[in-house]
């Protein structure tokens, strides 16, 4: 059953998609890598921070330039002190070459500072949305699988209810039942008709958001192993998880770069108050330059320095500078508040991961004890001491605790990705590990 509704919910997607998805985790993620748009988006993001090193770069390096003009001149002179008049064409050719180098210059290496930080600052940016790119496909996958058994559970229920229905019918033609029992039986069975077809458009939707992030339609995607077990957290202590998350979290390291980006950019308002020097080569060529130089050719090779003192600027870097400071200080405040919110964030997921353990074990428990009592409770109406009412209950409780128990799985296994995604510890392995607790639908 639950092999043909996964081939009923991709085949709706083949019109929409070239190819099919592999089936296993590692596979939809490594599809996700490759053609998700946000993380493409975020790559290319990336590649465009990175420059940020050789913009910094450029301001310590030697900047050439070459100029050129050429100009034709109409005119003529006439003498005061007679009426000769002499006509002036002539072309006006030039041409320069420049080097300026950079010898003290303080913003400069500011601002050479400040492209390596920004680098850093969109690495970690990039990692924490890898990360949740990561968390994102692994909430689909299983969303998925958790669709498809939530319609496998609502067709044995429906099948339950059928049957369940028509034991009421022949009881009440054999005079032992009654119409309310018939009606209940009815009744049970229109809801869990009406809970697959909202089961069915989830497992649409849920696939549809797969095939998405993957660019590729969901095939047959890997189920739990029959023995699945829910492992235990490695490290188990919620101490050393906020010890990883203070040196590992990306959100925190990007927090702290644009703290430290900040700083810097108090020093490169600062500078303006500094003196620069540059190492200043030109040759140039001209030819009737003026009309004082008609029909002459100059070449002049120049090197020297210029020496730049600022003043006075109206006191415009003084307020750039308080603006800098208070930037800055922002982004201290900032960091803070970041870092409480990590620290939250690790120990909402570090219990919830540690409350999924409980909560697996539980519902597995409250399965079994749901079979027992409804095999009980259908033997104790064939004795006359149960009724329908009874067995229907008691059916209803197996499905829900089965229900239940997938959800808690799958709830567990995304929750605990979004735990090491609030350290900063995710990785391309948990993936690997997770797939593990997997195999191919037979």
């Amino acid at each position: 059953m639950r092999r043909s509704l996964q081939a009923l919910a991709a085949g709706t997607l083949m019109l929409s998609f070239n190819g099919a998805l592999a089936g296993g985790l590692l596979d939809a993620y490594l599809a996700a890598r490759a053609n998700d748009p946000t993380f493409r988006a975020a790559r290319y993001e990336r590649e465009a921070g990175q420059q940020a090193i050789a913009i910094g770069r450029s301001s310590l390096l030697p900047v050439v330039a070459i100029s050129a003009s050429y100009s034709k001149n109409r005119g003529e002179r006439e003498s005061t002190t007679n009426t000769l008049t002499q006509d002036l064409d002539y072309a006006d050719k030039q041409a320069a070459l420049t080097l300026r180098q950079p010898l003290l210059n303080y913003e400069a290496f500011v601002r050479y500072q400040q492209g390596g930080v920004q680098a850093a600052y969109s690495d970690a940016v990039f990692d924490r949305k890898e990360g949740e790119m990561t968390v994102k496909l692994a909430a689909a996958y299983f969303e998925a699988l958790f669709s498809v058994e939530r319609l496998s559970l609502a067709e044995a229920e429906i099948t339950a209810y059928e049957a369940q229905r028509e034991l009421a019918q022949r009881r009440r033609k054999g005079g032992e039942g009654t119409v309310t029992e018939v009606a209940e039986a009815e009744s049970r069975m229109q809801l869990a008709r009406a809970g697959r077809a909202d089961a069915a458009d989830r497992l649409l939707v849920a696939t549809h958001a797969l095939a998405v992030m993957t660019g590729k339609p969901s095939g047959r995607l890997w189920v739990l192993r029959p023995d699945f077990v829910a492992p235990a957290l490695q490290p188990a202590g919620i101490e050393e998880w906020l010890a990883l998350a203070e040196n590992n979290s990306p959100e925190l390291r990007a927090r702290r770069k644009a703290f430290e980006l900040a700083g810097l950019d108090v020093e490169r308002v600062r500078a303006g108050h500094l003196p620069q020097l540059d190492l200043v080569a030109r040759a140039s060529r001209s030819e009737n330059e003026t009309i004082s130089t008609l029909n002459q050719r100059t070449r002049i090779n120049s090197v020297g320095v210029q020496l730049n003192i600022p003043v006075y600027a109206g006191g415009r870097v003084s307020a750039l500078a308080e603006q800098a400071v208070a930037n800055r200080e922002r982004t201290r405040a900032e960091l803070e508040a970041v870092t409480t919110e990590v620290q939250i964030e690790v120990r909402r997921q570090f219990l919830a991961a540690v409350t999924g353990i409980d909560r697996i074990g539980a519902y597995q428990k409250a399965v079994e004890a749901s079979r027992v009592a409804s095999e009980g409770t259908k033997r104790g109406m064939a004795a006359g001491i149960r009724t329908n009412t009874d067995v229907l209950d008691a059916e209803r409780q197996m499905f829900v605790a089965q229900r239940d128990l997938a959800q808690a799985r799958y709830e567990f296994l995304v929750g605990s990705l979004r735990l090491k995604l609030a350290a900063g510890v995710l990785a391309e392995k948990d993936i690997a590990e997770i797939e593990k607790l997997l195999r191919p639908d037979e």
